[in-house]
């Protein structure tokens, strides 16, 4: 059993999932990996127990992989959020430390992470220390270790942003830091995304994604994604509506067709999507050549084999965390 599965694959190739569980009132953290590209996994083993983990709409545990380790992340209704990590040459986990700086000011639990060169990651997340949800982040050196002074990223004009939707955060190999949100503007909750060129010390003039709006007085719980190709360029996705939109920044939206939370993969053949639909992973082939229903199942992750040959996706399906894997 388990739900919110998140997947990562390391430079050695070894893949790397973890997923919640509920226990009662109870919430545990359960990691699994494979050595041989997904033929097998080992048992799962739990990386720890946080009450009243965020689990389900986009919240649930975070993971990237960097140079040497791989770092989760954990929200909780209590307000915290927690990184673990492990060394990817002895798997053996950190105990958790807290990244958010003001106490019990991440209510939400819901973030997002993102790995740059190095061991460098950056997380963001909602947080309420200024009264409202506004954006806020910070940066590790050392794979999740430790964390940096507390930023703020953005801060909503009208009382915050939209308070349910999970923030994405992609760092190209550029070292551009790029971070996704939902704002609250006017009636409208649209996708802005926000980019850094200092590691987050500074952040540009956050910029809406697409041109249409969408008008809804509430919150669509649905954060979409976004990532970062070779040369930097970054590719969203997101819902509108009941629709599921591709979009760059300062271009228009391309409609993909109906469902909910997208997520997108670069590969050497242009961005993959994958997204729920009627009961199904609906998936959308690099380029956009091909459109159609991979498996059955909901909240598709997707990641990448060393090799760059293999997608793999993980989703949840009657309370089960499953994988697929196929070739590029």
């Amino acid at each position: 059993m388990g739900s919110q599965p998140e997947i990562a694959v390391d430079a050695n190739g070894v893949i790397r999932i973890v997923y919640g569980v509920k226990n009662g009132k109870e919430r545990d953290l359960y990691y699994v990996s494979s050595n041989d590209g997904g033929k097998s996994f080992s048992k799962p083993f739990v990386l720890g127990n946080f009450s009243q983990m965020g689990l389900g709409m986009g919240r649930g545990p975070q993971l990237t992989t960097t140079k040497d380790y791989t770092v989760v992340t954990v929200g909780d209704h209590h307000g915290n959020l927690y990184a673990i990590r492990s060394s990817n040459a002895t798997n053996q986990w950190s105990t958790p430390v807290r990244v958010n700086d003001t106490d019990t000011t991440a209510k939400e639990a819901l973030s997002g992470i993102s790995a740059g060169r190095d061991n460098l990651v950056y997380t963001a997340w909602l947080d309420t220390r200024l009264g409202n949800n506004n954006l806020y982040g910070s940066l590790s050196k050392d794979g999740g270790l430790t964390w940096g002074k507390n930023q703020l990223i953005y801060k909503g004009e009208q009382k915050g942003i939209c308070d349910c939707c999970k923030p994405s955060v992609a760092i190209g190999q550029n070292s551009v830091l790029n971070v996704m949100f939902r704002n609250k503007l006017n009636g409208a909750r649209n996708m802005y995304m926000i980019s850094s060129k200092d590691n987050g010390e500074h952040f540009d003039k956050a910029q809406k994604l697409g041109t249409g709006d969408f008008m809804i007085d509430g919150c669509p719980m649905d954060g979409g994604d976004l990532s970062a190709d070779a040369s930097g360029r970054v590719t969203t996705v997101w819902r509108r509506q009941m629709d599921v939109y591709i979009a760059e920044p300062l271009k228009p939206e391309e409609k993909l067709g109906s469902g909910r939370t997208p997520v997108i993969l670069q590969t050497s053949k242009g961005p993959l999507v994958a997204w729920h639909q009627d009961g199904s992973v609906q998936f959308r082939s690099a380029g956009g050549e091909k459109t159609f229903p991979l498996v059955k199942g909901q909240y598709p992750k997707l990641a990448l084999s060393s090799d760059k040959e293999t997608i793999f996706c993980v989703y949840e399906l009657d309370g089960q965390v499953m994988v697929k894997s196929f070739r590029l």
